[in-house]
C-alpha cells in the first residue's frame, strides 16, 4: 500500500546532467593528484603535465627511428589530450556561472536524449569501470558524446 505513493523523481534539466557529467569527467581526469588542492587548481596542474609532456615529445621526434617515431605518436596523443581537457574546463567554467543556466539550459534542449543517455551511462558508470583500461576507455568515450552533444555553445 505504501509502495503506490513513491515520491516521484526528480527530472533534471539537461543543464544539470550536463554540469554534472563535466564534473565527473574531470574528477577522472585529476584523480591522481592530492584533494588537498582546489579543483581548479587541479586542472591547471594536469594540463601543464599535458603540455610538458608534449614539449619533451617534440623535441625527441624523428623519423629516422622507431622511438623517434614512438615519440610522434605520443606527442600527438598527448596535443590531443590537452586540448580535450582545455576544452571540457572551459565549457565547465560557463556551467559555473548561474546567470548564464537559463540561456545553456534553453540551448541544451535541443540534445536533450543525447545528454540523457550520456547522464545515464555516467549515473550507472561501475558496470564500465571494473578494470584500468576500460575505465579510461569509458570516459574517453564519455567526453567525445559530450563534447559532440554541446559543440554549438560557442
Amino acid at each position: 500500500m505504501f509502495g503506490l505513493f513513491k515520491e516521484s523523481e526528480k527530472i533534471m534539466e539537461p543543464y544539470e546532467q550536463v554540469s554534472s557529467i563535466l564534473n565527473s569527467l574531470l574528477t577522472y581526469e585529476t584523480r591522481d593528484l592530492p584533494l588537498r588542492y582546489e579543483f581548479w587548481y587541479r586542472l591547471a596542474i594536469r594540463q601543464e603535465e599535458y603540455r610538458t609532456l608534449q614539449a619533451e615529445h617534440r623535441a625527441k621526434i624523428s623519423m629516422h627511428t622507431a622511438v623517434g617515431r614512438f615519440h610522434q605518436v605520443q606527442y600527438e596523443s598527448t596535443k590531443q589530450k590537452c586540448a580535450k581537457l582545455e576544452r571540457l574546463a572551459d565549457i565547465y567554467k560557463i556551467f559555473c556561472i548561474e546567470e548564464e543556466r537559463l540561456a545553456l539550459n534553453h540551448r541544451l534542449h535541443f540534445h536533450k536524449e543525447t545528454i540523457a543517455e550520456i547522464y545515464g551511462h555516467v549515473q550507472n558508470k561501475e558496470l564500465y569501470t571494473y578494470n584500468d583500461l576500460v575505465q579510461q576507455q569509458f570516459w574517453e568515450a564519455v567526453s567525445e558524446d559530450i563534447l559532440k552533444a554541446i559543440a554549438h555553445l560557442d
